[in-house]
């Protein structure tokens, strides 16, 4: 006898693939919260600082300071561990992966020799426009108007502080620019400063 599968049972198969997917994503689907907090967290009074451990393994470290619509804020980065991205630990130029992150290119030379074409790889990268491993920023409450890398934002060239103008109330969420899934393999840990200029 054959079996005909039935659209009730296609639907089926369909959703339990989609869920497998975002559980293999590490549930960081940009602008899908399934296991974030989207709870306001405490705002930064004008001078007020904070610091944040920021490990580069987290695909969505909530951290836990609510932004102000229009407030402008520092950011300072400081590497206390050495970046990896799985075996990657150069940027194009052969310096130390930092919060910058690395190109396209870089990343292409890595499947030269490997079974998965570049492009394939390329798709599951969460933000197109942005460089690998980039120090990603963004808010759940407005999720494509926040999305932006630290290459986007001001820097004082001197201090290396960057700057950058809240584009919503809501917290700030940090990650680097990585494929859904592959988090784990990351290795790396940062101090972030983050002060409220105006």
């Amino acid at each position: 006898m054959i079996e005909v599968e039935t659209s009730k049972s296609a639907s089926r198969k369909l959703f339990e693939v989609v869920i497998l997917a975002t559980i293999l994503s590490g549930c960081s689907f940009p602008g899908v919260i399934l296991f974030g907090n989207s709870d306001a967290g405490a705002a930064l009074g004008v001078g007020e600082e904070v610091s944040l451990k920021f490990f580069t393994n987290d695909p969505n470290f909530d951290s836990r300071i609510s932004l102000q619509s229009g407030a402008r804020y520092a950011l300072e980065v400081k590497i206390l561990s050495s970046w990896i991205d799985s075996f990657i630990e150069e940027n194009e130029d052969g310096e130390p992966l930092d919060e910058r992150g690395f190109s396209d290119a870089r990343m292409a030379r890595e499947f030269d020799d490997g079974f998965i074409p570049y492009d394939l790889a390329r798709l599951g990268k969460r933000s197109k426009q942005h460089r690998w491993f980039e120090l990603m920023l963004r808010q759940y409450n407005c999720t494509r108007d926040s999305l932006r890398g630290v290459t986007d934002l001001g820097v004082d060239e001197e201090s290396g502080v960057y700057t950058f103008v809240a584009a919503c109330d809501g917290n700030l969420i940090l990650y680097v620019n990585d494929s859904h899934g592959f988090y784990g393999n990351n290795v790396g840990f940062a101090n972030l400063s983050l002060s409220r200029v105006n």
